[in-house]
């Protein structure tokens, strides 16, 4: 830990981004950790085609989750940035959101997904994913939103490690049951680590914060919509092509290519510890002066780029060893896994973008980038996957991300000015 932060107080901008960066980085190994053992558990327990099906579904559930409460995290920091007081307020309005909208939206899901066909665990496992990742995970995340808000590393690397740690604790749980673990068991435990996980978050704020304050009506509702339809485009253009590869290739190489999926996944994590570290800064420069935010981004993509590059090389040199770990089933990932290998990498770059068209109220440029990154995404995996698998849809999205990491460069380029050099 402590080489890290070194390396970072070197590399990064402002001593004050190494030391988060550096809290965010610990935080996010003992994520990271927790991850590898939930995937490994979860591969082991539910098997290639249990996980496929686990992983088409929650696809879905939490890329429409981003509809409850709708973009409640970002109007959180927005009203807090320059007035910590109206933190309570702020954060009685989320939860407020998070109710109001969640409980229709899982009402609707509960009747939808049954109905496309994605969905054979029964109306009441069902109901408990949803609870899990339309309400529960929402909390969460608006939680985590707090400690983003207010530049609390460490406490914001509490909260995301909690979700993290419950739910591998219950996976390792439920596999211990006696007999197999079926799906619609594992849906119990997954609602019940989410309930724990949303709750230790909770209990965190309140304690730090004090109590909300909620009002009669969330506003900002416009905004919020914004936010919201971005975060859900941008948790669909990450995740709706495994549903496809399942109606597609069925589960067996869903299952293969939903794991590829997720451990390229987890080595994103040092880079979403930097992105959490810088978002708050990009913010507050943005409302300030637009070219200062921008500028500001161009300085820390340096260090995106070198751990983008340490993962793909990484994943290059030690690929063949996953089916070790994983045991007999499993030989197709590491081909899988090196047609993925840039997508830390240039996520990470279109994050840090992104986040810089979101802080300068270009909002709609980025709506406009994701969706139609979804859209190319689809549309290459429902050509390739009929006849090249999973490993076409490997390609196809690697081709995707690597494109719309350019575009939102050249955007911004364009569109803001920057007094560095590009």
């Amino acid at each position: 830990m402590s080489g890290w932060r070194a390396r970072l107080t070197r590399l990064l901008p402002e001593r004050a981004l190494a030391r988060d960066g550096g809290i965010l980085f610990g935080g996010f190994s003992v994520q990271l950790l927790l991850q590898v053992g939930w995937l490994l558990l979860a591969l082991r327990f539910l098997g290639p085609e249990g996980y496929g099906l686990f992983v088409g579904l929650t696809a879905v559930t939490v890329a429409a989750s981003y509809l409850a409460g709708p973009g409640c995290e970002q109007l959180l920091i927005r009203r807090t940035a320059g007035d910590a007081a109206a933190m309570p307020r702020a954060f009685g309005a989320g939860l407020t959101a998070i109710m109001l909208t969640g409980l229709p939206l899982a009402a609707l899901f509960l009747w939808l997904l049954p109905a496309i066909g994605l969905s054979g665990l029964g109306p009441l496992a069902l109901c408990a994913i949803l609870a899990a990742d339309l309400l529960l995970g929402r909390v969460a995340n608006l939680c985590s939103a707090v400690y983003l808000a207010t530049g609390a590393a460490r406490r914001q690397s509490l909260a995301m490690v909690a979700m993290s740690a419950t739910r591998c604790g219950a996976i390792a749980l439920a596999g211990l049951m006696p007999g197999a673990l079926t799906l619609q068991a594992w849906a119990w435990w997954y609602a019940a680590s989410a309930l724990l996980g949303a709750a230790a978050c909770l209990a965190l704020v309140l304690r730090d914060h004090g109590a909300p304050r909620f009002p009669a009506w969330p506003s900002e509702w416009r905004d919020g919509a914004a936010f919201a339809a971005e975060a859900t485009l941008t948790a669909a253009a990450a995740d709706l092509d495994k549903p496809l590869v399942l109606a597609l290739a069925g589960p067996v190489a869903a299952g293969h290519y939903a794991a590829a999926a997720r451990i390229i996944g987890t080595l994103l994590l040092p880079m979403r510890a930097l992105g959490y570290a810088v978002y708050g800064r990009l913010f507050r420069l943005g409302e300030a002066d637009r070219g200062s935010s921008l500028d500001y981004a161009r300085r820390v993509r340096p260090v995106t780029l070198g751990l983008g590059l340490a993962a793909a090389l990484g994943v290059l040199a030690f690929a063949d060893l996953v089916p070790l770990l994983l045991g007999p089933g499993y030989e197709d990932l590491p081909l899988l896994l090196r047609l993925l290998c840039l997508l830390p990498l240039t996520q990470a770059l279109f994050a840090l973008g992104a986040d810089v068209l979101s802080a300068t109220r270009l909002q709609p440029v980025r709506l406009l980038l994701v969706g139609a990154s979804l859209a190319l995404t689809l549309l290459l995996c429902g050509a390739v996957v009929p006849w090249a698998g999973a490993e076409g849809a490997a390609v196809a999205r690697s081709l995707v991300v690597a494109a719309a990491a350019g575009a939102v460069w050249l955007l911004l380029r364009r569109l803001l000015p920057g007094r560095s050099g590009a």
